[in-house]
């Protein structure tokens, strides 16, 4: 299930295999971020369908106080897809 502070993996559109935090859902879709591209100003809106869970959730820091930095560098140090 997801949930905010999930990790997730797209699996759909021009982002496919993009690492994305969600930070908030609503309904069918998550708003994810990923600190570089896709910033807590300006998430990712995706349909839930469209992410694939891994199952780690970020529990370091509450999520309303992450900076992008922080975001990038956590997931750039996860290396779920052994880039």
């Amino acid at each position: 299930m997801l949930e905010v502070g999930s990790i997730v993996l797209s699996r759909k559109g021009h982002d496919k295999d993009r690492e994305y935090l969600i930070v908030s859902i609503d309904g069918d879709f998550a708003y994810c971020v990923d600190g570089k591209y896709r910033t807590l100003l300006t998430p990712k809106k995706k349909r839930i369908k469209h992410l694939q869970n891994t199952f780690v959730k970020y529990t370091e820091k509450d999520i309303s106080k992450l900076y992008d930095y922080e975001i990038a560098t956590y997931l750039k140090n996860l290396d779920i897809l052994h880039k």
